[in-house]
């Protein structure tokens, strides 16, 4: 029997964790077919790619406003190939505001509908768990205390674990103080959405020049996400050739330091345990929304909210200029033992994220609910032909 697996995976790093799980679950069903919402990585596994990512690469109210022919016209598309071609199971990953409304359609048809990688909503938008509990068949969760959340909605749910766990490595040496206090290596990461990019393009040309001007010496590495353009993040922020990188997690071992864009890849560097500062900037009518009707006001950064409290500074909106950013940048690069402590503390976010086999186990249930779907589908093709 052959099987169809609907899939999204709308942006940088779920396309990472998605190409994971798809290697997985063919271990598991041989022949599994792929087909959806991907990147590059999941090209690579040889998903069909029906709506490339980038075209849901966007962040913020006024964000999504202004993409929202694109978006509508990639909902459409992703509806009209569900209808056709009715996948067996559908997994959603991350992206709520796109996936809620394409997992009601699923359950419309009878498919089955795996949510892997839980909306924030212990942050902001908690409404959004009536819509998952009429939607979706089971979450998988990477972060612990999400499981209790969904637990007492009575929404079916399993922590897998995080699968950056297995994949990033610690790093297992850092520079002296004194060779870095000289020659300081910086990696910048500024997002990887064009909507982020344009607002923190200024803040980053900014920051450069003064790290520059300060720091002759110092050496800089800007990775590029493989969901935008080089050419196009390069003239953005004016890099030159040398100080552009593919590769985010080799540029974090590289780094002494790091300013890092809030997002995924604020947990990439905790687990690498580089020493960074956090900012993030929106537009003023996202960030007025989110103070003024969201009223969130615990910490952005995925590592802070692990551990408890601000091991990172947080640059957020007004607090991320190139000044401030800056400010962090040289305490962090004459305070030796601070950038150790921070960096023993980054480590310890490991712990808290559950063992390796992350990928097997969410695997593992998209497959039972797949047997499940299946078994319940024979036995009412079964009752039919009985009666």
């Amino acid at each position: 029997m052959s099987t169809n697996i609907f899939l999204v995976a709308g942006e940088a790093s779920a396309d990472l964790a998605a190409a994971s799980l798809v290697r997985e679950v063919k271990k598991l069903v041989p022949g599994a077919t792929f087909y959806g919402v991907g990147g590059k990585r999941l090209v690579e596994q040889g998903m069909e790619v029906v709506v490339p990512a980038e075209s849901l690469n966007v962040v913020g109210f006024s964000d999504w406003w202004d993409r929202a022919k694109d978006v509508l016209l990639s909902y459409r598309k992703i509806l009209k190939v569900i209808e056709q071609r009715k996948p067996d199971i559908a997994v959603l990953i991350d992206l709520p505001d796109f996936n809620l409304r394409v997992a009601k359609k699923l359950k419309k048809l009878g498919v089955p509908v795996i949510y892997y990688v839980s909306p924030q909503l212990w942050a902001w938008r908690k409404n959004r768990i009536k819509l998952i509990k009429e939607r979706v068949d089971e979450m998988l969760v990477v972060f612990p205390f999400e499981k209790e959340i969904y637990e007492k909605a009575g929404i079916s749910v399993s922590f897998v674990g995080h699968p950056l766990v297995e994949m990033v490595q610690p790093r297992r040496r850092y520079r002296d103080q004194a060779v870095i206090e000289k020659e300081p290596r910086i990696a910048l990461l500024p997002g990887s959405r064009k909507s982020e990019i344009r607002h923190h393009a200024p803040i980053l040309r900014g920051l450069m020049e003064l790290i520059k001007k300060e720091y002759p010496r110092a050496q800089i590495q800007v990775p590029i996400a493989n969901t935008l353009s080089t050419s196009w993040v390069s003239e953005k922020l004016g890099l030159k050739p040398a100080e552009v990188s593919q590769d985010s997690w080799e540029s974090l071992q590289w780094a002494d330091i790091a300013v890092v864009a809030s997002g995924t890849a604020t947990l990439e560097t905790a687990l690498i345990g580089t020493p960074f500062c956090l900012f993030y900037k929106v537009s003023q009518s996202s960030s007025w929304l989110f103070k003024n009707l969201i009223k969130y006001q615990g910490f952005i950064g995925m590592p802070n909210i692990l551990l408890g409290r601000e091991v990172v500074k947080e640059c957020f909106q007004e607090n991320a200029s190139p000044q401030k950013l800056f400010s962090e940048i040289k305490f962090m690069i004459n305070s030796g033992l601070s950038r150790l402590n921070m960096a023993s503390s980054l480590l310890s976010c490991r712990q808290l994220l559950g063992e390796k086999g992350d990928q097997t186990r969410a695997a593992s249930r998209v497959v039972e609910n797949l047997k499940k779907s299946r078994a319940s589908s024979n036995q009412g093709s079964y009752g039919s032909t009985r009666t």
